[in-house]
């Protein structure tokens, strides 16, 4: 059984009342009908132009992912694809749907400037592609940075929409509110000008229509509060089931792309493995499990050997893709429970649960091996380089500061002996009270619980 209609409450309540009651009853239908009209134009507003601009966003992300891999392997799918996803970008900024009313010229001027800076980084693309196609030793840095710039002011361009649109939004909710609270006063003069029958008809109405509103209103302001995980069930009401639904609709968008944001922000761009934050919210989570279940792991901290001579004698963009190549190699010869991070340039650790000394030796050993052995070949380059490896393991009395600054100490004793080693440290090396770490970062460690 479908709900009542709004309309039908309304016309019972007339038919219930006198005459004179009958024109208040229809001046009080007419602000609730404003009163919905504008909540419906609130949320035109966010299903015709706030998401589709959430989707440039989204599909701006996924633009720069082919334009990357294009960098490391040149393959020409990738490079049609950037192309095809930034001719579609520059279509759609270029031909914004609703906004061309006056009262949306900022949000047109937004969107030009959205659409300037992408077209110029489609433009820098495309040079960049050229240098690429024309076989150009070294990609311009100076491109790529300018690239990466229009990119970044295209995404901050739709920010600012986003923004512009809310106060839209926030402005018509406000009218909403206001015709609500002139239907409230005017249903109270009426409470004081009919008799007791105008007391239940003005009770039932109370009942059918301003409690719904209230609702809406109350989850609208904590929507706009960045709760968007706040339900709103308003089944009971025929005309703001639709409302509800897209609400609902639009705060799960918001939701997913939060989530993919977080994710987003927990990854290194270079070797998508995990950055220095995501690995110590993992750290965090196996030390914890640790102290509860008293299980063992280790830590290895990895440093790449005279790296800043690569970036010198071979340039930056081979460095880098050194970095990705030593990256693929640490992640092929650990475990899929194993979590590997780049901590700093030319640094990485991996955090090994349910592994003891030997195995994290053995691990760490056969890591460096196939590092050490193995020739590079990159823009017509060939070299070698080699990594020095410290190792540690947690003891059951351990804090997890103590436990990084053993890794630490291991790998600095690594470094003095030569490099291209392997140096394990044990808790009664450590002397907390003399130690000072000279890989890891003191800021990074206050991070820890």
């Amino acid at each position: 059984m479908s709900a009542p209609s709004l309309r039908n409450r309304l016309r019972l309540s007339i038919i219930i009342i006198i005459m004179p009651f009958l024109l208040m009853t229809g001046i009080g239908y007419f602000f609730f009908q404003q009163s919905t009209n504008a909540f419906n134009n609130a949320i035109e507003d966010i299903i015709s132009d706030v998401v589709p601009v959430t989707e440039l966003k989204d599909k701006i992300q996924q633009t720069v992912i082919p334009f990357n891999l294009f960098l490391d392997n040149h393959q020409l799918d990738n490079k049609n694809r950037f192309l095809y996803l930034s001719n579609d970008i520059k279509n759609s900024l270029a031909n914004p749907i609703k906004l061309q009313q006056k009262e949306h010229s900022l949000e047109n001027d937004i969107y030009r400037l959205a659409y300037l800076n992408w077209r110029n980084s489609h433009r820098i693309a495309i040079k960049i592609f050229t240098q690429i196609d024309n076989q150009d030793a070294h990609i311009s840095h100076h491109l790529l940075r300018e690239f990466y710039q229009y990119v970044i002011e295209t995404t901050l361009a739709l920010d600012k929409l986003h923004l512009a649109m809310q106060d839209r939004v926030k402005i018509r909710f406000q009218k909403a509110k206001d015709l609500k609270f002139n239907a409230i006063v005017l249903s109270s003069i009426v409470f004081l000008l009919v008799y007791i029958l105008a007391l239940i008809t003005i009770f039932f109405l109370n009942r059918s229509i301003i409690q719904p509103i209230e609702k809406l209103a109350q989850w609208s302001d904590t929507f706009l509060h960045k709760k968007t995980n706040t339900a709103l069930n308003l089944k009971s009401y025929k005309e703001f089931e639709a409302i509800a639904a897209h609400y609902s609709q639009f705060s799960k968008l918001l939701e997913d792309e939060r989530k993919a944001f977080e994710q987003f922000t927990q990854q290194d761009e270079l070797t998508q493995m995990h950055n220095k934050r995501a690995f110590i919210k993992q750290l965090n989570y196996e030390h914890t499990r640790h102290q509860r279940y008293n299980t063992q792991y280790s830590l290895m901290l990895i440093d790449i050997d005279h790296m800043s001579s690569v970036s010198q004698n071979y340039g930056e963009s081979v460095s880098e893709l050194t970095l990705v190549k030593i990256a693929n190699m640490l992640k092929k010869s650990i475990r899929p429970t194993d979590v590997p991070a780049r901590y700093e340039r030319d640094i990485f650790i991996i955090l090994l649960p349910e592994v003891d000394e030997h195995g994290a030796t053995h691990t760490a050993e056969r890591i460096r091996n196939s590092i050490s052995e193995y020739v590079f070949k990159i823009n017509n380059v060939k070299f070698g380089v080699t990594v020095s490896i410290g190792l540690s393991l947690i003891h059951e009395t351990q804090s997890l500061l103590e436990l990084l600054q053993c890794t630490d100490l291991a790998l600095q004793n690594a470094k003095l002996a030569g490099r291209n080693q392997v140096q394990f440290c044990h808790r009664q090396q450590l002397d907390t009270t003399t130690f000072y770490p000279k890989f890891l970062q003191e800021s990074d460690l206050k991070l820890l619980k």
